[in-house]
């Protein structure tokens, strides 16, 4: 068991290493398995292939992968609904901004579909959503999950942009004094949702939906 955790790394570690050197246009079974040194008959054990492959790297590294698993946590709920999505947006910044290797993916899933990229937007949306329809509804005439989608792609657009451009209506994209301005920004979008998502918990709105749905 220990020898194969450790070949799984290596081959995890083979595909990170491989998209930093070439982009996605140079990732394949047979350039990861010469890369990690094994048959590229193991990946297919492993890993079931280039789709299983690039779930499992995702799972650990793309936020809403990694992350879903809070979204039942105890703690959690006893947050604003305000504060989670402001925290949601700054851990989705710091997470591309420290990963060129999750940034290339995020390019590649852009401009590409196909099957391992149809699986990752949709596993997720699928996580993303278990956040969003939580959030929904909970204020009367507030769209949240529209809010939320463009300050979301807003924040992925910026940090794949500054690849290729180091600034954005002269906002620096490669420093932490632009990003910090881009947070500030988030945080005043925030700051204008109805005070309810401000001041009461997620579980305390939840109790008041669920409370006038039973009376609807």
């Amino acid at each position: 068991m220990i020898k194969r955790l450790e070949t799984q790394k290596a081959i995890l570690n083979a595909l990170e290493e491989q998209i930093r050197e070439t982009g996605m246009a140079g990732v394949g079974v047979n350039a990861i398995a010469k890369r990690a040194g094994v048959s590229k008959e193991l990946i297919y054990r492993y890993f079931n292939g280039m789709p299983g492959l690039m779930m499992a790297w995702m799972s650990e590294q793309d936020y809403w992968t990694s992350h879903s698993k809070h979204l039942v946590e105890a703690e959690f709920s006893t947050r604003t609904p305000a504060d989670l999505i402001l925290s949601m947006l700054r851990e989705q910044i710091e997470a591309l901004g420290a990963n060129e290797t999750l940034r290339e993916i995020r390019r590649w899933e852009l401009m590409e579909r196909n099957e391992v990229t149809a699986q990752l937007a949709d596993r997720r949306e699928r996580a993303a959503r278990g956040f969003i329809s939580r959030v929904d509804g909970l204020a009367n005439g507030v769209d949240v999950p529209a809010h939320v989608s463009i300050m979301l792609a807003g924040v992925l657009y910026l940090m794949l942009r500054s690849k290729t451009e180091s600034h954005f209506l002269g906002v620096e994209l490669r420093t932490n004094e632009g990003w910090a301005r881009i947070y500030a920004a988030l945080e005043g979008i925030v700051g204008q949702l109805p005070t309810d998502l401000k001041t009461h918990s997620l579980a305390e709105l939840e109790a008041v939906r669920e409370h006038k749905d039973s009376q609807a």
